[in-house]
C-alpha cells in the first residue's frame, strides 16, 4: 500500500476512534487524499429496529442516487454478492451483470459515476452493521491498493455505525455499569461491550424511558428500587439515525449516606422545586413528617439550605421518578441532567 495511504489510513482511525462526534468531512478528505479520483462517497449504518439502512454520512450524491444506494441496492443480486463477499468488490468484479443493471444504467451512468468500489462493514463475529459505497468519474479509478485500503479502513468505521455500540456509554460509565438500548416500538437491545442492565425486565422502567424519550432533556439520573436492591440509573436520550432511543443504564447502588426511601422521595420532591406542604399532599404525610426528612436530608447531605439540598440531590440522582412528587417534567425543567 502506497505511503499516502497508510498514513490516510492512520489519520482516519485516529478521527474515528475518539468518543466525540465524528467529523466526516475530515474522514472524507482523508479518504480522498488516498484515492484521489474519488467524487461521491457515502456510509451507511443498519438500523436493527426498522430494519433497514440507513445514511451516516455522505457527499457528491444527487439524492435520488443517495436513496438508491442505500435503499434499493441492498436487495438487489449485486447487493447479495456484496453482503456475501468477505472483501470489498469493484464495479468490474460483476461486470457481465451489474454494468447492465438497471441501477448503473439509470442512476450511475447518467450522473457520470463510471466506476465503484463497495464494502460491507462489520464488527466482532461477522455482524453486518452498514455499507461504504465509493464512486469515481472514471473507469479503472479503483483497484487492488485502494480496495485494500478500504479493508483496512473498514473495520474501524464498522465500530463507529455499529447501532449497538454508544460512545458516549464507552467514554463516561465505569465497568461497573449494565446498559441495554429501549427503542421505540422495539424490544431492549442489547449494547456492544455492555452486560444488559436487568432493569429492562421492569416494565416500569420501560414505560419510564418511552415517556423519556418525548422530553427535550438528554439525561436524567435517578434512583431505582427493584426487589431488595437499589440501582443508580442513568437514562440518556441518543438521536443519531440508526441509534436513536433511550439507552437505560444501571449500577448498583451502595447507599453510603444512608438515605431511607422516604428521603429519596422528599429529596425528589425538593428537587422538583415543590414546598414542603406539597411533598407532603403528595407522599400523603404530615407537613410535620416532610419537614422532619428535610432536616435529616441538610444533616446526611452536609447542607446549610434546602437550595444545597436540591442541587446535590440533582447532580448525584438522589431522585426516585414516578411517586407522587416525581413527575418527570418537573424532575427534567430547566435542562436537569
Amino acid at each position: 500500500m502506497e505511503r499516502v495511504m497508510v498514513s490516510a489510513a492512520a489519520r482516519i482511525g485516529y478521527a474515528l476512534g475518539t468518543s466525540g462526534d465524528v467529523e466526516w468531512g475530515e474522514v472524507f478528505g482523508r479518504m480522498s487524499d488516498a484515492i484521489p479520483d474519488m467524487c461521491a462517497v457515502q456510509v451507511t449504518g443498519w438500523d436493527p429496529v426498522g430494519r433497514s439502512h440507513l445514511v451516516i454520512a455522505e457527499y457528491g450524491y444527487q439524492k435520488a442516487i443517495s436513496d438508491d444506494l442505500c435503499h434499493v441496492l441492498p436487495k438487489t443480486r449485486w447487493g447479495g454478492q456484496l453482503f456475501a463477499s468477505g472483501a470489498p468488490l469493484l464495479m468490474d468484479d460483476m461486470p457481465e451483470h451489474f454494468r447492465a443493471s438497471p441501477h448503473y444504467q439509470e442512476w450511475l451512468h447518467p450522473a457520470g459515476l463510471e466506476d465503484g468500489l463497495s464494502a460491507t462493514l462489520r464488527v466482532g463475529g461477522g455482524r453486518q452493521v452498514g455499507v461504504l459505497h465509493l464512486n469515481a468519474p472514471v473507469r479503472r479509478a479503483f483497484g487492488e491498493e485502494a480496495r485494500d485500503f478500504v479493508a483496512q479502513i473498514g473495520s474501524v468505521l464498522a465500530r463507529r455505525v455499529d447501532p449497538l455500540r454508544s460512545p458516549r456509554l464507552d467514554a463516561f460509565l465505569g465497568p461497573e455499569w449494565t446498559a441495554s438500548r429501549v427503542a421505540n416500538g422495539g424490544e431492549p437491545l442489547r449494547l456492544t461491550g455492555w452486560e444488559p442492565t436487568p432493569l429492562v425486565r421492569d416494565q416500569e422502567i420501560l414505560d419510564l424511558a418511552q415517556r423519556f424519550s418525548k422530553l427535550p432533556a438528554s439525561t436524567l439520573a435517578f434512583l431505582w428500587h427493584r426487589g431488595t436492591d437499589w440501582y443508580q440509573v442513568r437514562l440518556i436520550h441518543v438521536i443519531d439515525t440508526n441509534r436513536s432511543g433511550v439507552i437505560v443504564a444501571s449500577a448498583p447502588f451502595p447507599n453510603d449516606l444512608g438515605l431511607t426511601a422516604r428521603e429519596i422521595d422528599v429529596a425528589t420532591g425538593i428537587v422538583a422545586g415543590l414546598g414542603n406542604q406539597a411533598i407532603a399532599t403528595g407522599l400523603v404525610v404530615s407537613r410535620r413528617t416532610v419537614e422532619t426528612y428535610v432536616e435529616r436530608l441538610l444533616i446526611k447531605l452536609n447542607c446549610a439550605t434546602r437550595g444545597e439540598v436540591a442541587g446535590i440531590a440533582a447532580r448525584a440522582g438522589l431522585v426516585k421518578p414516578g411517586t407522587g412528587v416525581g413527575d418527570l417534567i418537573r424532575l427534567t425543567r430547566d435542562g436537569y441532567t
